[in-house]
């Protein structure tokens, strides 16, 4: 077998534990949630594919790989470079086989990127010695420069345990990078994010970054956000339904909508396309910069489902966790989205800045007022690198760390938390979400889709 320059690992160590997990957040038996292919790992392959670099990747979740299977393809395809995608929860995996490889493979590069590798660089190569060096926020560049070149210490954006420098530039013109190498996949193994009912989902980016200032948000591309042009947007639709046979689009970005004007022109083009007809779609937006008619609009480009962070139902904590929205707007936008003939989703989170008692309870009431078709409450989680992780670390707010904030497998944000206030306990934390769920149980989707 030809040697590899390239293996991309999304990492696990026990795929049988992630299949009961994805069982278990699914609202109706037959509709899978939350696994549609890797987005980052397509984009980087659609890089090195475009670079004439050698490359493969492992899904281990999804595709049911072992550490044992793992270790004996490196060593049947001896890749020049291993690159884990880490976020918190998969940070100790990683490392775990990162060792394993070095171990046994002494002479393959190992290093780590996503969320949590890009918060706290210096302190995950530090944590785990099976990385030789990190690379930050985008790597569709970065990777393939490293691979041409031989060399990674000199290279912006590339964090080593000697290197001073942990900056990184972010990519402006988001338009000359490939678009993502979804015949690397193998679709039957990723089902899909949101609850499509067609053949075949594919994530698809609009832009990266967010300009929110959530105190919670672990984005790894940064609070500006850039965008890619229409042309671009529409070309990899056209793409994904040509070669791939592509049903349906699950839009990843940060949030969707930002420049409105910008918007509307693509759910435009979509239209005078016909790619409404050959492509149903859901997204993530934010409450503040919607109205009536933007959401009818998406509606006639084929859009079906839209998902909203809400976080809390009070004015005042929603100021304190930066999210700058209101309730009135969270309200109006999910009538505007009803209206619409839409599918609402959207979440709140347990135990923000301020949270009490009585903040809690009026998070479950609006939820229940507003009947969405799927409201998660999970936990306030303090991701490394955010405010809301200074804010624990420092006892703002009477907030402080659990004895299990040491371990990053605990950074689910259902179950188990790791992080509590003065003012509610961790159990009182568990208590108000089994209440929220029993309060807003699990809906059919087939209701949303007949009104």
């Amino acid at each position: 077998m030809k040697n590899l320059d390239l293996l991309l690992v999304n990492p696990t160590l026990d795929f049988a534990e992630d299949e009961k997990y994805y069982e278990g957040i699914k609202l109706e038996k037959d509709i899978p949630r939350q696994q549609p292919p890797h987005i980052g790992i397509g984009y980087l392959m659609g890089a090195a594919k475009k670079a004439g670099i050698a490359a493969k990747h492992i899904d281990m979740v999804q595709e049911g790989v072992s550490p044992e299977r793992l270790l004996n393809y490196i060593g049947e395809t001896k890749p020049y470079m291993v690159g884990f995608t880490t976020w918190t929860t998969r940070i100790n995996a990683a490392g775990y086989l990162a060792e394993q490889i070095k171990d046994k493979y002494s002479d393959t590069l190992v290093c780590a990127g996503g969320s949590h590798a890009t918060a706290i660089p210096k302190e995950t190569l530090e944590e785990f010695p099976g990385f030789d060096f990190v690379v930050r926020s985008e790597a569709d560049l970065t990777i393939p420069k490293i691979i041409e070149t031989g060399r990674y210490d000199n290279i912006k954006g590339v964090v080593t345990r000697d290197k001073d420098d942990i900056s990184f530039d972010r990519i402006k013109d988001l338009d000359n990078l490939a678009y993502p190498a979804w015949e690397s996949f193998d679709f039957t193994k990723f089902p899909g994010m949101d609850p499509h009912q067609t053949g075949l989902e594919l994530p698809i980016s609009s832009s990266r970054g967010c300009f929110g200032g959530c105190v919670f948000c672990a984005t790894a591309f940064g609070r500006t956000r850039i965008g890619r042009s229409i042309e671009n947007v529409i070309g990899e639709m056209e793409r994904n339904i040509v070669d791939y046979g592509c049903e349906a689009l699950v839009f990843q970005d940060d949030t969707f909508v930002d420049d409105t004007d910008h918007t509307e022109e693509l759910m435009r083009t979509m239209i005078d396309k016909g790619l409404n007809k050959k492509l149903k779609w859901s997204c993530e937006t934010r409450v503040d910069n919607t109205y009536p008619e933007l959401f009818h609009l998406m509606k006639e480009a084929g859009c079906y489902y839209v998902y909203i962070g809400m976080e809390s139902a009070d004015d005042k904590m929603l100021k304190k966790c930066g999210k700058q929205i209101t309730v009135q707007q969270i309200k109006d936008t999910a009538g505007w989205i009803k209206d619409a003939g839409l599918v609402p989703a959207g979440s709140f989170i347990l135990g923000l800045p301020g949270e009490t008692r009585e903040t809690a309870e009026k998070s479950i009431q609006l939820a229940k007022e507003l009947d969405f078709y799927s409201t998660p409450f999970p936990i306030a989680v303090p991701f490394p690198g955010t405010p809301l992780r200074k804010m624990a670390d420092r006892g703002m707010f009477g907030l402080k760390l659990l004895p299990g904030a040491d371990n990053w497998d605990n950074y689910g944000k259902q179950f188990p938390g790791v992080m509590e206030s003065e003012e509610l306990s961790i159990q009182d934390l568990r208590d108000l979400q089994k209440r929220a769920y029993e309060v807003n149980p699990k809906k059919k989707l087939a209701d949303f889709l007949s009104s």
